[in-house]
């Protein structure tokens, strides 16, 4: 009997641990606040995208001269109406950039759906839906998506299921292994590719210098 019942409670234990791990499920995505990134609304649709590519713009002077470009460029149809729209909420540069993410489609008529960006503070996921009908027109259709982004974030992934498209948004580098690798009592250092320096209490902030190989590290400013 106590056989039988000692049997009975690991084969009990057993199936209840396995329904445990048939309930594990995997975290979900989160979509962020609107201090970490923000649609810019413009057209979405204009023939006038042709004259321009992805772009993450970082300064005010970038943002003239594109201005500026587009200003001098021809086969827009709505140009003012973007650039208002563009223009309509001021950007502070010293902590957000804008990125213009194209998309290209060989027919009008595909119908694209936007998804909420989600991730992190680090890495966002934008997925688009693309429903395209198997007749259509055969015109090009050039479509832009605009944000605003906070300068922390390193990369901004765009999935429409067939490619993704990972957009560098900054090359700031705040990673801890950066930061316990540098001695206490320096305060500016070069980590082989950009000049790095503490800010406060906070993490260490880097120049934004992309670099195909690295060097020594070298303190240049001690405590």
């Amino acid at each position: 009997m106590l056989r039988l019942l000692l049997i009975f409670t690991l084969f009990f234990t057993a199936c209840m641990e396995k329904h445990m791990i048939l309930k594990e499920s995997k975290p979900v995505a989160k979509e962020l606040s609107i201090e970490t990134i923000s649609k810019i609304t413009i057209p979405v649709r204009e023939h006038g995208y042709n004259n321009f590519k992805t772009q993450v713009i970082k300064t005010k002077s970038e943002l003239d001269n594109f201005i500026a470009d587009v200003k001098k460029q021809t086969g827009w149809s709505k140009k003012e109406n973007f650039l208002q729209s563009l223009l309509l909420k001021e950007i502070n540069f010293n902590k957000y950039n804008i990125l213009l993410y194209r998309i290209t489609e060989s027919s009008g008529s595909t119908v694209l759906a936007v998804d909420a960006p989600k991730g992190d503070e680090r890495h966002i996921v934008v997925k688009i839906g693309r429903d395209k009908p198997n007749m259509g027109t055969t015109d090009m259709a050039y479509y832009t998506l605009a944000y605003k982004v906070i300068k922390t974030v390193n990369t901004i992934t765009f999935d429409n299921g067939i490619k993704k498209d990972v957009i560098e948004n900054s090359t700031i580098r705040t990673s801890t292994s950066n930061k316990d690798n540098v001695p206490k009592d320096c305060l500016e250092w070069f980590d082989g590719c950009n000049n790095c320096g503490r800010v406060g209490y906070g993490m260490p902030v880097c120049t934004e210098m992309a670099c195909p190989s690295y060097k020594a590290f070298k303190c240049t400013k001690w405590k």
